[in-house]
Order: structure tokens, then C-alpha cells, then sequence
């Protein structure tokens, strides 16, 4: 009995020792794949490539695939950005205005593309793995459109979900979002990605 129990002890030992560790790329192509909506907060900061702070913003996103997402911003003062899979609508309440574009045309070089795409990234991105930092999982995405809005991504992981994104811009610029209380595949209406414009409010760019 003793002799069984040893066997199946080393056994276990020799799977832990030969089994290949899951890398930070596949945990993100993972999540990617099983998540079809989400909700979160976010906290969002802008700084320069001295790592001097421009601007920092905090707020709401809930995203349903494909194409449609709702940025709710409260700080510094409130702003939507909503897109239903073909407009996008950006809205500045105290300017009372707003400006819509084509989904394709904002989407198409924007690192917000990746939370909405469903080619596997390696189509899109050169991706290398990064030393795990913070808790966290690390992927680099370098773009391989040069057109793209940012010229470096980073993404983080806990527990099998984004828990950071950090864009790096042409001009060393770095845009990081730290993402709380994030819900996986919640249910939403297709109202939630509509905009309703508000009267005396001045429309840019409409079609």
C-alpha cells in the first residue's frame, strides 16, 4: 500500500515538474475567446516619457461583442464615447456637443480594437511574453499596421482577466487603464449602446 501511494506521489511530482507552464499570450487569447461582453471601472492615466502625469480620468465601460462599447467617463468632468457597431458617438456634455464617425474608421487603428477583435492576436500583433510583475501576467503587442494610434501595448492579467492596459504612443506618451470590479459575460439591452441626442446639442460629422 505504501509503495502504491509512493508511486502515485512521484508520479503527480514528475507531471509538475515536466508540464509546461501556460504562457501570459495564451491566458490572454483565453480570456479573449470566452468573454463575449463585460463591465468594469476603470482609472485611467496619462503621462509623458518622463513619467510626469498629464492627466488622469476615471469612469464606467461596458463592451459587447462585436462592436459595441459604452466609455462613461465621471472624471475630470463627464463624457461618453458609445458605439452600437456602426456609429460612434463622442459626447461632451458641457461643450453640448457631439461628434460621430464610422465604427470602422475610429476602430481600426485604436488599441481599444483589441477587446473587440476575434482573429487571434498574432495576426495583428507581433506578441512576446513579459516577466510577471505586480500579481500580474504580462504580454507586449507590438502592432503590425504602422498606421496604428500607439506603437506598444501591454497588457496585464489576475485571475484570468484583464486587469491592465498600457498604450505607448509615437511620442513616448503612455496611456495606462486599471480596470475594478470586472463582470464577464453580462447580459445587457442593445438600448445601453444607443445614443439619444440631447436637445440644443450640436452634431459633428454625422452620416
Amino acid at each position: 500500500m505504501l509503495k502504491k501511494i509512493f508511486s502515485i506521489t512521484l508520479l503527480l511530482c514528475s507531471f509538475n515538474i515536466y508540464a509546461e507552464p501556460v504562457s501570459s499570450q495564451v491566458k490572454l487569447e483565453k480570456f479573449l475567446d470566452n468573454t463575449s461582453s463585460f463591465s468594469a471601472r476603470f482609472q485611467q492615466k496619462l503621462v509623458d516619457k518622463y513619467g510626469y502625469l498629464l492627466q488622469q480620468s476615471a469612469g464606467s465601460l461596458n463592451m459587447q461583442r462585436p462592436g459595441k462599447f459604452r466609455w462613461d467617463y465621471i472624471l475630470p468632468y463627464p463624457q461618453n464615447i458609445i458605439s452600437n457597431g456602426k456609429k460612434i458617438w463622442m459626447y461632451d456634455s458641457e461643450l453640448e456637443q457631439v461628434n460621430v464617425r464610422p465604427y470602422d474608421q475610429v476602430l481600426a487603428s485604436s488599441p481599444v480594437n483589441l477587446l473587440d477583435n476575434n482573429q487571434k492576436l498574432d495576426i495583428e500583433f507581433k506578441v512576446a511574453d513579459m516577466p510577471k510583475k505586480d500579481g500580474q501576467y504580462w504580454v507586449k503587442l507590438i502592432p503590425r499596421n504602422m498606421e496604428s494610434d500607439f506603437k506598444e501595448m501591454q497588457v496585464g492579467l489576475l485571475d484570468g482577466k484583464i486587469k491592465t492596459m498600457r498604450f505607448i504612443d509615437n511620442f513616448e506618451q503612455q496611456t495606462q487603464i486599471e480596470f475594478e470590479q470586472l463582470v464577464v459575460n453580462p447580459q445587457f439591452e442593445d438600448s445601453k449602446f444607443e445614443f439619444v441626442t440631447p436637445a440644443g446639442t450640436d452634431v459633428i460629422g454625422d452620416f
